[in-house]
């Protein structure tokens, strides 16, 4: 079944019986994902931190107070009917990151006499998982403000497959705040608008 039109088929080759929807590829679009959570779609929300906790004017994001270290499942979707082949998947979205802290103030050169700052870049990782197996990772976006794109894929067997989305939302610096003067708790990481496309090439 490649290069041929339908049309061109030998006789019963292939009844209309077996012609499916999915009988050459299979489509899944999460455009923006749901996560379940109100008004929330298209966001993280496994590490959104309570209204009260933060400053009116941030997202509810990661903060340093709910969030540890290493990676973090923020959409997990199981694609099925899949019979088999090429699997490819494709995430973009929108990131933000605590800037305004970045500059290591106490990081010191070889002249001990003179301290300047360097820039410490908070990194948001991302990855893309099939049943539990990495098969894309980026470094990912340390603007303030940022865009980002990654896209997988893997020949899998038939069966269904989970699709894992995870993010690593930076650690703190040596000069990084985890509050302000009032307590509120700073934007760590936050990823929104995410969108999700996959598609299943079958033989």
């Amino acid at each position: 079944m490649t290069g041929l039109d339908r049309s061109q088929y030998p006789a019963s080759c292939l009844t209309q019986a077996q012609v499916t929807q999915s009988a050459l590829h299979h489509t899944w679009v999460f455009s923006p994902w749901d996560t379940g959570v109100a008004n929330a779609e298209g966001e993280q929300t496994v590490l959104r931190a309570a209204t009260a906790n933060t400053l009116p004017e941030q997202f509810l994001a990661a903060n340093y107070f709910n969030y540890g270290s290493g990676w973090r499942t923020v959409f997990e979707s199981t694609l099925s009917p899949f019979k088999g082949g090429n699997l490819l998947v494709e995430w973009y979205g929108n990131s933000c990151t605590q800037t305004m802290f970045q500059w290591t103030d106490n990081a010191q050169y070889l002249d001990s006499a003179n301290k300047y700052g360097t820039h410490n870049y908070h990194w948001i990782g991302v990855r893309i998982l099939f049943n539990g197996v990495v098969v894309a990772e980026r470094l990912g976006p340390a603007k303030g403000m940022d865009f980002f794109s990654i896209v997988g894929a893997q020949q899998m067997p038939s069966g269904p497959v989970v699709m894992t989305l995870q993010f690593k939302p930076p650690s703190a610096g040596p000069d990084d705040p985890y509050t302000d003067t009032g307590g509120d708790h700073l934007c760590q990481a936050h990823i929104f608008g995410n969108r999700v496309f996959a598609i299943g090439r079958f033989r």
